[in-house]
């Protein structure tokens, strides 16, 4: 399998996160949001990349020692090939780092593939936003704990 290298989000990744983020997200950040998080200091965002270009991000405010997931992509073109199990092990593994003790996300009740990865790292189901995402469909609510 090809290793992703994983990055902090810098400015010079913003476009690419943004066209990814605005082909994979319901309600995508504007391209304004997602270069805000470079100097926002409870924001903790990489980028993967292969061969120099951006193939996935992931990012999460550490609030409390918790982390709360914003969002996270893998680009259309290399999905199911590992590299969103790639993503979720780094991202998991930065927040250890830094102390976060817990990492918790929305994901929508019909994304199957997204709650399929993030049960087999770990991540459980414990609520549910109704109608969450464009007034139709529910968000899981899923927490990881004990990182």
């Amino acid at each position: 399998m090809v290793k992703l290298i994983f990055e902090k989000l810098k400015r010079e990744f913003c476009k690419e996160v943004f066209e990814i983020e605005t082909v994979s997200i319901q309600e995508p950040w504007s391209f304004e949001q997602i270069c805000g998080l470079v100097e926002d200091g409870k924001a903790v965002c990489a980028v993967g990349l292969l061969d120099g270009e951006v193939v996935c991000y992931y990012s999460f405010y550490n609030i409390c020692d918790e982390g709360y997931v914003n969002n996270l992509a893998v680009r259309q073109d290399f999905r199911g090939k590992g590299f969103g199990a790639q993503l979720i092990n780094d991202m998991i593994e930065r927040a250890k780092s830094l102390g976060v003790g817990a990492l918790t996300l929305e994901v929508n009740e019909n994304n199957t593939n997204a709650i399929s990865l993030y049960k087999r790292f770990g991540f459980e189901v414990e609520g549910v936003r109704v109608k969450f995402y464009n007034g139709r469909d529910d968000a899981l609510i899923m927490w990881k704990r004990d990182l």
